[in-house]
């Protein structure tokens, strides 16, 4: 029995992110293919187009404390507000899922998620941030 390509494995935010994420950006991810020009990623089962978040895992030992998590969304994801007094963007990412791939003869993983929101305490009583863009329907 094989695991078939691109199956990914559902994980909660705390067993990834056992002492939270720090966003650094969010930008449209870039596909490259050997031999073409690097293009804007799309999500091969959606069609969505596939966004970037750059950030920092503070429970990461060493050098490399940077970790990428990929959201594929029609609109851009919108990082929580900056932690008052402090230049730290806290997130918690909803419906978490790790895709193990092997390069160089080394096994890594790409890390997706549905959403990304601010963590509940954050914000004190403020509302979650969401990837979805606004609802026009409420505006009038």
């Amino acid at each position: 029995m094989g695991i078939p390509a691109g199956h990914q494995s559902p994980i909660t935010f705390d067993e990834l992110f056992p002492s939270g994420f720090f966003v650094l950006s969010v930008e449209r991810a870039t596909e490259y293919s050997e031999g073409k020009q690097p293009r804007p990623a799309g999500d091969k089962l959606t069609g969505l187009p596939v966004w970037t978040v750059q950030g920092t895992d503070p429970s990461a030992k060493g050098k490399n404390t940077g970790q990428v998590v990929k959201i594929a969304s029609e609109y851009q994801p919108v990082p929580p507000e900056v932690l008052p007094g402090t230049p730290f963007r806290p997130a918690v990412f909803r419906g978490l899922k790790v895709a193990p791939y092997v390069r160089d003869g080394w096994v890594s993983y790409t890390v997706w998620a549905d959403e990304m929101v601010a963590p509940p305490n954050a914000n004190r009583g403020a509302k979650p941030q969401g990837n979805a863009a606004p609802d026009a329907s409420k505006a009038a």
